[in-house]
């Protein structure tokens, strides 16, 4: 499970947010998942509730906000939601589509204090 690796990395980031802004407490970290990242939301909120009690926010929340995989096709000029695996177009059934969104891995936002 390379969600809680992913976790610690998060985890690393928000505490260089942390002492570079001066705060003393961590309520909520948003993390927006792209549909196409390769990265499963229920095994990031499971990762970090397995984590969360070994780092310096043990009752920060994590939320998780899936992004849709979005496309453009560049053979009809369809633009709008595919398949996550083996996308095409779902109006001309090409496959020559540039991804527009779907394959992040974010961190939105930090609630802190």
């Amino acid at each position: 499970m390379h969600e809680l690796g992913l976790v610690y990395q998060v985890v690393k980031t928000v505490d260089e947010v942390v002492k570079e802004n001066g705060l003393t407490e961590v309520d909520e970290i948003v993390l927006q998942v792209g549909e196409m990242s390769d990265v499963v939301p229920k095994f990031l909120e499971e990762a970090w509730a397995a984590a969360a009690p070994t780092t310096d926010y043990p009752l920060a929340k994590m939320t998780v906000e899936v992004m849709p995989a979005l496309a453009k096709c560049l053979s009809c000029g369809y633009e709008g939601h595919v398949k996550t695996f083996a996308p095409d177009c779902p109006h001309c059934h090409s496959s020559n589509l540039k991804i527009t969104s779907g394959r992040q891995f974010d961190i939105k936002e930090i609630v802190a204090k």
